[in-house]
């Protein structure tokens, strides 16, 4: 089995970690709410309090629930078929009320399970989530002034992983070594995110007009330490769009790296290093790169 580093355990013991198996260590949910939130449709391996399990799991270890949302003082997990059925009369009274099958669980009665691995010199420990436990791994990777966790996976379509391009500075996902289709770039500019808005005009990432305007929004999964920063539509243009995606899903009106109705992507500041801002592109469902693991050069 993998090991994290002793450092990684002792910080993880000390917010209230509790030893599970020989080879694993259990986090309280609610001391890893940024990682889970990090972890949204993503599985992780949790286990519940004896008081919550009693009369309601078969086991209060549950392996490869998906994480669904994370409401005020809850952890909503997605386990059919794993003996998380929010159907059971047992559990009933936690199903969500939006529907679909999730149960939503006191964060007091949940613990993530984690199973310690080693990281390279300089990483950040290893996300505990995965797109999916059997068929991913997690594989640091390094670019021109930036370190991330991303992860290879080999699924029924094929070998899917993210590389990194010296020549263009960016982090891309790729499908059977085809052609990369970029999910993080990096940005130096003294001035932050709306400093950085007329360089992306100039050069086509954004449309050159004063209706497509640098914007800080908090609807957005940036991770703790960054703000996030969204290209998006005023005026006439806003209006046009607005009329348009009552009905249709329309082109993103700023640009290929301005908001789009259909897929996330935004800009992030770092608290700490505000001259350095790092495009994301998650797409639809979310692509194959930890943010919250994201350490600056």
């Amino acid at each position: 089995m993998r090991q994290l580093p002793a450092a990684v355990i002792a910080a993880a013991l000390a917010f209230g970690a509790a030893p599970a198996r020989a080879d694993q260590t259990l986090i309280p949910a609610g001391e890893a709410r940024a990682g889970l939130k990090a972890a949204l449709g993503k599985q992780i391996d949790v286990r519940f309090s004896e008081s919550f399990a009693k009369g309601r799991l078969a086991s209060p270890d549950i392996d490869g629930v998906i994480v669904y949302g994370l409401p005020p003082g809850k952890l909503c997990l997605f386990g059919q078929g794993k003996g998380l059925e929010a159907s059971a009369p047992a559990l009933s009274q936690f199903a969500s009320p939006d529907g679909g099958g999730d149960v939503c669980v006191p964060l007091s009665d949940v613990s993530v399970r984690i199973t310690p691995s080693p990281a390279p010199e300089g990483a950040s420990p290893m996300p505990f989530y995965s797109t999916d436990r059997t068929a991913c791994n997690w594989v640091w990777r390094e670019g021109r002034d930036l370190g991330l966790w991303t992860e290879t996976c080999k699924f029924d379509t094929g070998l899917w992983d993210v590389v990194y391009d010296a020549g263009t500075d960016r982090f891309a996902l790729r499908v059977n070594a085809g052609e990369p289709y970029t999910v993080l770039q990096p940005f130096h500019e003294a001035g932050g995110a709306t400093a950085l808005l007329p360089g992306l005009k100039a050069r086509g990432l954004v449309l050159d007009t004063a209706d497509c305007v640098m914007a800080k929004v908090e609807d957005q999964p940036a991770p703790d330490g960054w703000t996030a920063w969204q290209v998006v539509p005023t005026g006439k243009l806003k209006q046009a769009f607005d009329a348009v995606v009552q009905t249709e899903v329309p082109d993103p009106p700023c640009g290929k790296l301005g908001y789009a109705a259909d897929s996330v992507g935004f800009f992030m500041v770092s608290n700490d290093h505000p001259d350095r801002v790092v495009y994301a592109n998650l797409g639809q469902d979310g692509t194959m790169i930890d943010l919250a693991s994201i350490r600056l050069k």
